[in-house]
């Protein structure tokens, strides 16, 4: 008897371990909005947009049209937010926020690993080793999911709100929220 426990007991640590601790995002998103901003269409033009498909997968679409020098003044930051409603006044912050720091510091702790791997097999963003001087133009991209590459690998259930701002001579960013269930796991 003692034996068949073990046995088990075994099978499911092995379940769990194969299984439990394979490092994948274990929650999937609904996006509900995304609003983009900017202080200057002339020196920057940002547009989002999410469509959804038949099948009722979310994709998202837009470009960012950089007309101006980003210099040392230019300061990018990011805040998290999640609410189990989804009204306004019920956001509180989570620790998933990214410190305000000037665009070079944001690129290189930021880039590769949360917006390349994102967006970059979608867009026309530069190459993570192309990234500097950085060169004005049209960036676009279409028909991306976001995978969660980056991301925190297990986030509660509810409402998030995320504030993503750069300032200097043009400020622009975007509030995105989105809904965040549990993932079916396989």
């Amino acid at each position: 008897m003692f034996c068949k426990v073990l046995t088990a007991v075994g099978i499911i640590i092995v379940f769990v371990f194969l299984f439990g601790c394979d490092a994948k995002r274990r929650w999937d998103y609904e996006p509900i909005s995304v609003d983009p901003y900017t202080s200057d269409r002339d020196k920057l033009d940002v547009e989002f947009r999410i469509k959804r498909s038949p099948r009722g997968e979310y994709f998202f679409a837009g470009f960012v049209n950089f007309n101006y020098v980003m210099d040392e003044t230019t300061m990018m930051e990011a805040t998290a937010m999640r609410s189990q409603s989804g009204n306004d006044d019920d956001y509180t912050p989570v620790p998933w926020s990214i410190p305000k720091q000037n665009y070079e510091e944001f690129f290189k702790n930021f880039y590769e690993n949360l917006v390349y791997k994102n967006f970059g097999g979608c867009s026309n963003f530069r190459a993570p080793a192309d990234l500097f001087p950085w060169v004005n133009g049209n960036y676009s991209f279409s028909d991306c999911e976001v995978s969660g590459d980056g991301m925190p690998e297990i986030a509660p259930q509810g409402y998030y709100k995320i504030n993503f701002n750069v300032t200097g001579e043009v400020e622009w960013g975007f509030e995105s929220v989105c809904k965040i269930f549990d993932k079916l796991m396989p």
